[in-house]
């Protein structure tokens, strides 16, 4: 009898490698598109909550974008096992501890549960076949790591995740990494950049003039995120009452359409005072960003990241 599966990938370029491995068809293939890196993932919500709430963060309007992906989720008991692949980047573990927390409330069978821990998008179909032959049962304790550490992300502040950090993750190892990666993205002390940030302006002002595109293209190189958040980080950049970067030559569009990608942009003297940690960019500028469950907003902010301590300090300990 053959053994009814599903696979839920980490994207649309895993579920295309699926496919040509004839290991997935439309039917049994459900890709997890969330980059949960970004926008608000506030606790206490329901999941349904939390998908329409999610929807409404990337297109601004519709709270149905997931509904078919739920709805595929909520008939897993239809199945004889279910393959998690989700490979070793930030955006791939937190979709993969929500699925984890996720099952672990909605599922009386959760021994069906594999784990393939490879981004299946750069697999060749042989490959693909490999990985799901070294498919691996996920462990209880897997799955109670996988559940406290969603519930950290999700939490109000920092605290629970810097906790975890310091915890046993043997059972999950690559989560420590997005841990680390999520923690570095809190404002750092002095300059009131996140990591990203500080790298994209970095960039900008060690190639003088240049483009978004090329300034994001540089950028990927060494990062495992979405373009789509590095233009938004330029977009700011060039938007707010203390410009950090300006546009350096004649441009017609706005920094809100993608004409804008292929723009001139260079550093300011604000940016580079920012950079230098001369000048905090969140008491010129403000901010109003979501890292999982914490809202930093205003111009003052509880939570600063210390680089010299590789630890989150609260404006306490940074006063």
């Amino acid at each position: 009898m053959k053994i009814r599966t599903l696979h839920i990938v980490d994207g649309e370029s895993t579920g295309g490698s699926v496919r040509r491995a004839r290991l997935g068809t439309k039917r049994n293939l459900l890709s997890w598109r969330d980059a949960l890196y970004t926008g608000p993932v506030p606790r206490g919500l329901t999941h349904r909550r939390l998908s329409q709430l999610r929807s409404r963060f990337w297109n601004g309007k519709s709270d149905r974008e997931f509904d078919q992906r739920d709805a595929t989720l909520a008939h897993h008991a239809n199945y004889d096992e279910i393959v998690l692949r989700f490979g070793l980047t930030s955006i791939c573990q937190l979709s993969l501890i929500q699925l984890m927390h996720w099952f672990d409330k909605h599922s009386r069978d959760n021994t069906r549960l594999r784990l393939v821990s490879a981004y299946g998008g750069w697999l060749r179909p042989e490959q693909i076949l490999q990985a799901y032959a070294n498919r691996r049962p996920i462990t209880p304790s897997q799955m109670r790591l996988g559940r406290r550490a969603w519930l950290a992300f999700c939490s109000s502040t920092p605290k629970a995740l810097s906790q975890l950090l310091a915890g046993d993750l043997r059972a999950l190892p690559e989560i420590r990494d997005t841990i680390a990666f999520l923690l570095r993205e809190y404002p750092e002390r002095h300059s009131g950049l996140s990591r990203l940030e500080r790298k994209l302006l970095r960039t900008v002002d060690s190639l003088g003039i240049t483009t978004p595109a090329v300034t994001v293209g540089t950028t990927l190189h060494s990062e495992l995120v979405g373009d789509t958040l590095l233009f938004d980080i330029l977009r700011g950049f060039i938007t707010v009452p203390h410009p950090l970067l300006s546009v350096a030559g004649p441009f017609k569009g706005t920094p809100r359409n993608y004409q804008f990608n292929g723009s001139l942009i260079q550093i300011t003297d604000t940016g580079r005072m920012v950079l230098a940690g001369k000048a905090d960019n969140i008491t010129l500028n403000g901010i109003d960003r979501w890292i999982g469950g914490v809202h930093l907003s205003g111009h003052h902010v509880r939570w600063r990241w210390d680089e010299r301590g590789t630890a989150i300090m609260s404006q306490r300990d940074v006063n």
